[in-house]
């Protein structure tokens, strides 16, 4: 457990500073940066009082945009110090995007890398400033960054009412524009001491992600995760399966945090069985589409002995659901309840609630709740209903027993066929058992006769037929589930959270841009 129980970051970092003032807090091994607590402190502190002294404070709204990078939680907790509402970028955004986020979040200061990738953040940001009246400061992390952290400014951090509004985190929506956020100081923090604790997270141990920082789980659970119990982020820049072996391996890294289909990757990599993986303890894989089979075979072979299945979205600052450690049915289901939570299953047009074991939609309501979505009344009308239940769009059950199981997918995403209800997340638990479907998504298409039609997407381990994965789906479901449509593809269209993204497989379909399965 935490040594000291805080709903504010700032008290958090002060008190890890004191504690473990030479010990590692920030390693990002691509940058040979490697910062200690004193000096993610002091940094953090040194970054809020030359804001402060550019006349920011308190409520304004700072964004970042940044690949992962040492810089970046430096960036939120002096955006915590000041008292002001942290707006992280996704990374892949270019004009348009860039454009939308800057000026519907208020921002009146960016701090950006120049540029990542092929992506011109910079440039982007110039041509845009007509644009953002009130977007009064722009710093760079390669320029401006440096000479900041080198002022000398008489600064008093504001440690605000852990109520407070503390981030405003972007949706990672597949369709349309996203939509903002607020999180509470409080929901936050606690979201991530829960998953922590629940997971077995202890002083000194060393967390690692192929998350992208921007997201929930990179900044909340990865980032104030580790800094409550003393233990050290371990950042990548982006996904790739031999460089996390290189970095675990390296770094000793006891914790990590992934995807199913960055978990698959790495699975099934060739190179997997030349690097020493064995400091792995525990970790988290989010996503409907987690398969058991590939955890547990990750948990035995890394070995990762700890790893869990979890689950939960940015409206909830992470977490509704994380097992223990060693709970028996980590890879089966999301575990219990995080403490503060409570969940319920309803019927998501009637919103009657359903019996243990019965599909539904998941809904949440607690104090890590999101306060609603930031300058959209109607959507944060629809999304939070008046006694506080957050209607997440998921569908699951629960157990007898407490547990979550996330079963059936986006609500979205349901198929209905001739008035039948098919939850893709079934079809695909099945036929991912097929030897040879390294990878499968299972979507809709359109149908003239029963309005909507089974597709699936599958990536081969080996060739198949068709029907003989149509007849290994019948064998084991009802037939009307099994695939009308199978198609072949070698790279899935994925969210920057590494999700599929099931409405662009749709268009493909639509587009004729997939090859059908023979």
């Amino acid at each position: 457990m935490p040594l000291e129980i805080f709903d504010h970051p700032w008290p958090a970092l002060r008190r890890a500073a004191a504690l473990w003032p030479d010990a590692d807090a920030l390693v990002f091994p691509h940058q040979g940066a490697r910062y200690s607590f004193r000096r993610y402190h002091d940094e953090a502190l040194a970054l809020a009082a030359a804001l402060s002294a550019r006349g920011l404070k308190a409520g304004d709204h700072i964004a970042l945009l940044a690949e992962n990078r040492v810089e970046w939680p430096v960036v939120q907790m002096a955006s915590a110090a000041l008292g002001a509402v942290f707006v992280p970028l996704n990374t892949h955004y270019r004009k348009d995007d860039l454009a939308y986020a800057l000026k519907q979040s208020d921002a009146r200061a960016l701090i950006c890398s120049t540029s990542y990738r092929s992506n011109p953040y910079l440039e982007n940001v110039t041509a845009l400033r007509p644009e953002l009246p009130l977007l009064q400061h722009v710093f760079t992390l390669e320029e401006d960054y440096p000479q900041l952290i080198a002022e000398a400014h008489d600064f008093t951090p504001a440690v605000a009412d852990p109520a407070s509004v503390a981030a405003l985190l972007y949706t990672s929506g597949t369709t349309g524009f996203p939509k903002g956020a607020l999180l509470s100081h409080r929901a936050m923090m606690m979201n991530a001491r829960g998953a922590a604790t629940r997971m077995g997270f202890r002083t000194g141990d060393r967390w690692t992600s192929i998350i992208p920082l921007f997201h929930c789980a990179g900044c909340i659970m990865n980032i104030e995760g580790a800094l409550q119990f003393g233990g050290a982020y371990v950042g990548v820049p982006s996904f790739d399966p031999e460089l996390m072996f290189k970095v675990i391996e390296a770094e000793r890294c006891t914790f990590m945090s992934g995807v199913p289909t960055s978990y698959l990757a790495m699975l099934d990599h060739p190179a997997r069985k030349q690097y020493d993986l064995s400091s792995l303890r525990a970790g988290s894989c989010g996503g409907a589409d987690c398969n058991p089979d590939v955890l547990k075979r990750c948990a035995g072979e890394f070995p990762m002995p700890g790893l869990a299945q979890v689950y939960g979205q940015t409206e909830g600052a992470t977490l509704f659901a994380c097992p223990r450690h060693d709970d028996p049915l980590r890879w089966e289901t999301a575990g219990e309840i995080l403490p503060g939570y409570e969940v319920r299953i309803a019927d998501p047009v009637s919103l009657a609630l359903m019996p243990d074991g019965e599909i539904g939609e998941v809904q949440a309501r607690g104090p890590m709740v999101m306060e609603g979505y930031y300058k959209k009344p109607e959507d944060t009308a629809e999304t939070i209903l008046p006694d506080g239940w957050l209607r997440s769009g998921d569908l699951g059950y629960l157990r007898p027993d407490g547990r979550l199981v996330v079963a059936g997918g986006r609500l979205r995403d349901m198929i209905i066929r001739g008035g039948e209800n098919i939850y893709p997340a079934e079809i695909e638990n099945v036929l991912q058992q097929h030897p040879a479907v390294a990878q499968i998504a299972v979507f809709a298409v359109k149908d003239d006769y029963y309005g909507e039609a089974v597709a699936a997407a599958v990536a081969l381990a080996q060739d198949v037929k068709a029907d003989d994965l149509r007849a290994f789906c019948s064998s084991r479901i009802a037939k009307f589930k099994s695939p009308a449509v199978i198609y072949k593809v070698k790279n899935f269209p994925l969210t920057p959270s590494g999700k599929i993204r099931k409405i662009e497989l749709r268009q493909w379909a639509e587009e004729k841009r997939m090859d059908i399965l023979a």
